[in-house]
């Protein structure tokens, strides 16, 4: 029989004599290192080899919308509405009254059968907003990781917890960074000793507590309440906040609780028109405001009209028809979704229809000085005459005259840091000897490519641009195409300027930030937008923004408008001797005359809506190019009456 110094038994080589804590640092040092049998010797007496799998096959996690797609193709009704059915505890459903900025919701006219999807749709924007939340939506990783502030809380109300592999101080890994480290062991093993004293020091050892109820009989269900108290017991009540929080590019969602759709408004700036005159002042002069941008090669606003004209001017052309307040604004707020420093607002100037073309028509005003109004008292006076003959006869048509324009960034980047100045735009007061002009353009030119970070349109200070000469409108160059091309080239450098000859003029204006809607404005629309007071002469129009690009927002208001844009005519191969063409617009609700609609928006110093409008005439010209903006109001339900007519007119600017 062998002896205990010369040899163990069997079943004491096969205990394990190392702790779940060192078995646990050995399998974290797997991780990190290439797989490893470890072989630790106790004595000469005996071996004991202690392996560690050198690789183990993970569980791939289920792929739930992978299951969910498989599942759907299972014709099982039961089981597809469970799986698309929200639990009733989990939905809070309330209602949140819809914010109108005007007093009264822009809804369609009143005695109109619409079809029951139109009014269903209409609906919307008249409803208030039904907001449904998730109750449970806060216990989910993605949206609990935000709360940074209460997981801080929920942090500090944590015992610390203590494992075994930290009860020695020292780090797995810094135990285990040499292999060749030797292992500790638990007790260490004299040739001397015996078998029970060298396994298990039990004297040492302390009992574990007792557990008083083991042999007690209980039932099941005392059973489950015991554990389930024990399972509550010392419970952290947000378990998944303490994970920590995801990068933003590797978050797999992010649901931020929106806010209700509002109607989008850019970056709102307020115009304001004061003056409009030239040298002489002998017939009315009508202007009109929109933005272009360059770059885009895209006009982005809707045009304002605007009429600056004396009473006594007025009078030359006897309006029978009584003026809305509307059409008597003279200023406008504009807004600008995509700042960019080839903003450009472009001011056109229109006159009454008269004999002549565009030169002819313009040499008045670019000969005579209003220094020498006294000397040339008969020809103004005999101009008058003549000007208020044409008003009388061709009233209602006009005839391109000259333009002029205004880099908006510009103005916005020079008064980034002043107080309220005026801007003085000389850009058109151009001659061939006039160098100075043309070293401020290029000085301009080099600028633009800082203005784009320069551009704050929501704080800046007031400006007051005065534009102190105008371009000759050119009777074959009249088209957006064409005035994008003349700006592209102005911003590039001032050889433009030299062939396009100059009107001396004055316009001033106003230019400041909107921050909050102000008093006494209406919408696109013609609403009234809150606060609207009573007994005020002119409102403040709200002009509509064209973006250059595409505005990702839900339509909060109920807006039915139709733009007209023609473009050219072509009668040079016509046998007619029509040459003073206009186009006379309307919108029909039938085949008769007297189905002209009256929902054309009416420019200046006119009714609110008419029945038809007529383009600008170019005198002679066979091939006429427009640059004409028509707004219609359509109505909700559109059948198959309704049209566009269009009728070409030759206008005879001779008196029979």
């Amino acid at each position: 029989m062998a002896t205990l110094n010369t040899e163990r038994r069997a079943f004491v080589q096969k205990i394990n004599r190392y702790s779940s804590a060192e078995i646990r640092r050995q399998c974290f040092q797997q991780t990190n290192q290439p797989a490893t049998n470890y072989q630790r010797h106790t004595s000469s007496c005996g071996t004991l080899s202690f392996q560690i799998p050198p690789y183990y096959n993970p569980v791939v996690p289920l792929d739930f919308e992978e299951f969910l797609m498989t599942q759907f193709n299972i014709a099982d009704s039961d089981l597809q509405q469970d799986l698309g059915d929200f639990p009733d505890d989990d939905l809070d459903i309330t209602f949140v009254p819809r914010e109108c900025r005007t007093i009264q919701p822009s809804v369609p006219e009143d005695g109109v059968d619409l079809d029951p999807h139109v009014r269903d749709c209409v609906q919307t924007y008249t409803q208030d907003w039904l907001i449904v939340n998730r109750r449970n939506q806060g216990d989910s990783g993605a949206f609990g990781s935000s709360a940074l502030g209460s997981k801080r809380e929920l942090c500090k109300t944590l015992s610390k917890q203590i494992f075994e592999s930290e009860e020695n101080g020292d780090s797995s890994s810094q135990e285990f960074q040499d292999e060749s480290r030797p292992q500790p062991i638990l007790c260490t093993v004299p040739e001397t000793a015996t078998l029970t004293s060298c396994d298990f020091d039990l004297r040492s050892l302390q009992p574990d507590s007792r557990l008083e109820s083991i042999l007690q009989p209980i039932t099941p269900e005392e059973l489950d309440r015991h554990n389930e108290e024990t399972r509550r017991a010392n419970r952290p009540a947000d378990l998944f906040a303490l994970c920590p929080p995801a990068d933003e590019e590797d978050a797999i969602e992010n649901r931020p609780a929106p806010d209700c759709p509002k109607e989008h408004t850019g970056h709102r700036i307020l115009i304001k028109c004061q003056i409009l005159k030239f040298e002489i002042e002998v017939e009315p002069m009508f202007a009109s405001l929109a933005l272009y941008d360059v770059k885009e090669k895209k006009k982005i606003s809707e045009n304002f009209y605007c009429d600056l004209n004396s009473d006594q001017i007025k009078a030359f052309l006897r309006n029978p028809n009584q003026m809305a307040p509307s059409s008597l604004s003279r200023a406008a707020i504009f807004s600008i979704t995509y700042p960019s420093p080839d903003i450009y607002l472009v001011i056109k100037i229109e006159k009454v229809l008269q004999q002549g073309d565009i030169a002819e028509c313009a040499e008045p005003y670019l000969v005579m000085k209003e220094i020498d109004s006294a000397k040339n008292k008969d020809k103004i006076e005999k101009l008058k005459n003549q000007a208020e003959s044409f008003c009388q006869r061709l009233g209602k048509y006009r005839m391109p005259f000259a333009w002029a324009y205004v880099n908006i960034m510009s103005i916005v980047s020079t008064l980034a840091d002043k107080d309220t100045m005026e801007v003085e735009n000389t850009s058109a007061k151009v001659n061939s000897g006039d160098k100075r002009v043309y070293s401020h353009q290029r000085r301009l030119s080099e600028k633009s490519a800082l203005l784009e970070e320069q551009c704050n349109l929501s704080n800046f200070k007031t400006a007051t641009v005065t534009v102190s000469s105008f371009f000759k409108q050119e009777g074959d160059k009249l088209s957006d195409e064409d005035l994008l091309k003349f700006l592209a080239e102005i911003k590039r450098s001032s050889a433009p300027l030299r062939r396009l000859r100059s009107i001396t003029g004055l316009i001033k204006t106003e230019i400041l930030a909107v921050n909050e809607s102000p008093a006494f404005c209406i919408t696109p629309e013609l609403l009234p937008v809150k606060p609207y007071p009573e007994n005020r002469g002119r409102p403040i129009k709200e002009i509509l923004e064209f973006p250059s690009h595409e505005v990702y927002v839900p339509h909060t208001t109920y807006r039915n408008l139709l733009y007209v844009y023609p473009q050219r005519l072509n009668f040079a191969n016509r046998l007619a001797s029509a040459r003073n063409i206009t186009i006379k617009i309307q919108f029909m609700s039938g085949e008769d005359v007297s189905n002209a609609m009256q929902v054309l928006f009416g420019k200046s110093s006119t009714t609110e809506f008419v029945s038809e409008t007529y383009s600008a005439v170019t005198y002679h010209n066979k091939s006429p190019d427009f640059y004409e903006e028509v707004k219609l109001k359509l109505p909700a339900k559109i059948t198959e009456r309704h049209h566009l007519l269009f009728t070409f007119y030759h206008i005879s600017c001779q008196q029979k």
